[in-house]
């Protein structure tokens, strides 16, 4: 029986790790909500915008309807905000949510009440002390926030009055110089930490990390993550941050209970952080295959298309099109299969020099794919095989017979370079 999950809000970039994350679980069915106008439509099949938001009061009630409509068996949060606001709600909210209990919530969400539960543990940083009765440097950091926003050196009394006097709750804590890691950690249905994996913070952008990689492995963080999984009793995926001291020992920066965007990094390594959140906050046992090899993620930004074309028919080049460089060209392979799955005849138009069915098979291509194979032999232009008023696409790596066909034919055409726009990856 398949699983309907909701993502809110799921253009954030922990939402798009969730939908690459279970858009092949084969018992998951994903769907997307978020507050305003986000990448989340361009990724999620199923997507609505919803006018609540955590500020704005009533997301409860805008998710429920939602729960009922989509028959939603877990509500997955993709921003810190929500997840405070989805533990308070309880029994208001119609679907399990996966959050730990509005205490724990509470405090993993400002990083004062975090050190204070913590404390015991020694693991968090020493306090900083009032303005002018501490050595400086020490770290300043918004108590409430995520990533690195805000988050700044403190030189001085004077800095130090003015982020106190700001009208924001910081932490003032000791300075630590040392490297930075995130712990991506996983439990099960009854907080039991499983596994526990360091990676490096080597790029940040937007207080985001955009480049880390596996690091290698903490005696001291790992006793840290029991210590904290001991302590909070979180379920499924949850991370946390640490930063060495000057004698080189991890001190605790924050908690998350919550899917992180690089996740992604143990996924390749075979731990679906995801997919694992879902079984743990719905009861289904499972184990973890912690594998490890050499790996970096690094991201970017990448473009997703949504076209207003409606066509009925595909007219293909061979040559420098379909075959690149002496290959398949892999995007208009993934078409191919995506068109059949749609039903929409593709015709392989092309004055390949051999025979293109010979051709096609030794690339492993299987001529099933085609509707027909239109062979042009007489020099005659590429439109004349296409009907008039067709409802059909042209795709062609050579811009005169492109243009022969936009001319004559008055249908969209296409280089290889815009033929990603065709393509629907969401899920």
């Amino acid at each position: 029986m398949s699983l309907n999950v909701l993502v809110f809000p799921c253009g954030s970039e922990i939402g798009l790790e969730i939908h690459a994350a279970l858009r092949h679980a084969k018992d998951v069915c994903l769907h997307g909500a978020s507050s305003v106008s986000d990448h989340g439509e361009f990724v999620y099949a199923r997507y609505r915008q919803i006018a609540a938001s955590t500020d704005s009061g009533g997301l409860v009630e805008a998710l429920n309807a939602l729960v009922e409509e989509w028959a939603i068996d877990i509500v997955l949060p993709a921003h810190d905000s929500v997840i405070p606001l989805l533990a308070a709600a309880g029994d208001r909210l119609h679907a399990r949510a996966a959050v730990p209990d509005p205490d724990t919530a509470a405090t993993c969400r400002n990083k004062n009440l975090t050190y204070a539960r913590l404390r015991h543990l020694g693991i968090v940083p020493a306090d900083a002390g009032a303005p002018g009765e501490t050595p400086y440097p020490i770290f300043a950091k918004p108590a409430v926030g995520q990533g690195s926003h805000g988050a700044e050196p403190v030189d001085d009394a004077t800095r130090h009055r003015q982020l106190a006097g700001s009208g924001i709750e910081y932490v003032f804590s000791e300075y630590l110089p040392g490297t930075e890691h995130t712990v991506d950690c996983i439990s099960d249905g009854e907080g039991r930490l499983l596994h526990a994996a360091a990676r490096t913070r080597a790029r940040i952008k937007s207080g985001i990390s955009v480049r880390t990689e596996p690091a290698p492995a903490d005696p001291a963080v790992q006793a840290m993550a029991q210590a904290i999984a001991d302590e909070l009793v979180l379920k499924g995926a949850w991370f946390f941050q640490v930063r060495e001291d000057a004698a080189g020992m991890p001190k605790l920066l924050e908690v998350a209970p919550r899917i992180a965007g690089s996740m992604g990094l143990s996924r390749m390594r075979g731990i679906n952080y995801p997919l694992l959140t879902v079984y743990a906050y719905l009861g289904r046992p499972f184990s973890v295959l912690a594998q490890d090899w050499p790996l970096v993620l690094d991201r970017a930004l990448g473009n997703r298309y949504r076209t207003g074309l409606d066509y009925a028919r595909v007219y293909l080049d061979l040559d420098d099109t379909l075959l690149v460089r002496g290959a398949p060209e892999p995007v208009l392979m993934a078409l191919l299969y995506q068109w059949r799955a749609r039903k929409v005849p593709v015709v392989l138009l092309t004055r390949h020099a051999g025979e293109p069915a010979d051709t096609l098979a030794r690339h492993h291509v299987s001529a099933g794919l085609f509707e027909r194979i239109v062979h042009l032999r007489d020099g005659s232009p590429k439109s004349a095989a296409i009907a008039a008023g067709e409802a059909a696409i042209f795709i062609d790596d050579a811009f005169r017979e492109r243009a022969d066909v936009a001319a004559a034919r008055g249908i969209p055409v296409f280089d290889v370079d815009a033929v990603e726009q065709l393509l629907d990856l969401r899920a």
